[in-house]
């Protein structure tokens, strides 16, 4: 019931200020500068099998780059964003906008609708699929895709060997969502990132499914991101395997941050200085993942963790603002504009 409330109070006012333009009126008592963080842009057929939760619709980018436009927000890369937060006063009239994993919908849809308002973003790449590897997690979604969440808990049933992880299998919630979300946090988190890889591809592979011909389809290559690196969006380093990085061992951290930086380096021949850690919750990187960061040469490391960004907020977690296509404009807007920090600082804590 309280989350409930919670969520109607942030509904509600953000409509009322988004409506009557008081929203506006925070923006110079923006304590931060906001990143705000998507991944799929339209919906190409190649992505059908991703989840809602990564997908924001081109109309519905479209009007909320319009409405930044409008109120005169300036787009920043995060390379950028670094320099401001460094200023003085950090400017009151600037986002970032930030894209994860590399998909070839940032090239094909993005580029253009970014070039329409003169706009800017940062697109983090992770570079295996762009030599044909996909990761566990596609392998997941595709397949939960094709079969749906309970008949995929049956197949991953017949090849974890472990009582106990096949009983929380069998006795997953009815409700799908639920689900799907309970299967992945296991996978994530309660199996060995080699068991993890092996299982999904075995699965994959027996629906069906091909990683260099989805990748092909789905991710860019090092043309595209040649293309968007000439048309002034950053490129930054994802890892090459998009792993829980608090989940390997040091050596295997460096050769997933170093694997995506020297790719991308190579491709685009210069410096890379942005990293996202994958999935970026506090809990999916460590001491050892900044200190590898920080030998590599990185300025910064975005995270998963909501908020806005100021002068004291390191570097290596800067913190984001989820936008997909169920999030509602006037509530990013009012992130934007400072309106739900401004709250909080007065006890009235309407963040999500």
């Amino acid at each position: 019931m309280k989350h409930r409330l919670k969520i109607w109070l942030r509904v509600a006012l953000a409509h009322v200020f988004h409506l009557t333009g008081l929203r506006g009126l925070f923006r110079s008592r923006r304590a931060g500068i906001p990143v705000l963080m998507f991944h799929n842009v339209g919906y190409p057929a190649e992505t059908d099998y991703l989840p809602g939760h990564m997908k924001i619709g081109e109309p519905k980018l479209r009007r909320l780059l319009k409405h930044l436009a409008r109120a005169g927000y300036r787009t920043r890369t995060m390379d950028q964003t670094v320099d401001d937060l460094a200023a003085p006063v950090p400017p009151a009239d600037t986002v970032a906008l930030t894209f994860d994993d590399g998909y070839r919908d940032n090239h094909d849809i993005l580029l253009p609708m970014l070039r329409e308002f003169d706009a800017t973003a940062t697109v983090y790449v992770q570079t295996g699929p762009m030599k044909g590897k996909l990761n566990w997690l596609h392998h997941y979604f595709w397949v939960l895709h094709k079969v749906g969440p309970h008949a995929l808990a049956e197949l991953l049933a017949e090849q974890i060997d472990r009582p106990h992880l096949r009983a929380d299998l069998a006795k997953l919630s009815s409700d799908e969502t639920q689900a799907e979300y309970d299967m992945k946090r296991l996978l994530k988190y309660e199996i060995t990132a080699e068991d993890r890889e092996r299982i999904l591809a075995t699965i994959f592979e027996a629906q069906g499914g091909d990683d260099a011909t989805l990748a092909r389809s789905v991710y860019l290559d090092a043309d595209d991101c040649r293309a968007l690196d000439k048309a002034g969006v950053e490129l930054g380093a994802h890892t090459v395997n998009h792993l829980i990085l608090s989940g390997l061992e040091p050596n295997q951290q460096r050769l997933e941050i170093e694997g995506s930086l020297r790719d991308l380096e190579a491709w685009l021949e210069h410096p890379i200085p942005s990293f996202a850690y994958p999935y970026g919750r506090s809990w999916d990187y460590d001491d050892t993942t900044r200190e590898i960061l920080v030998e590599l040469g990185f300025r910064s490391s975005v995270t998963a963790m909501t908020g806005l960004n100021d002068a004291s907020t390191p570097a290596l977690d800067l913190k984001r603002i989820a936008v997909n296509q169920d999030s509602r404009l006037a509530e990013v807007l009012c992130e934007v504009d400072g309106v739900f920090a401004w709250l909080s600082r007065r006890g009235l804590d309407l963040r999500v």
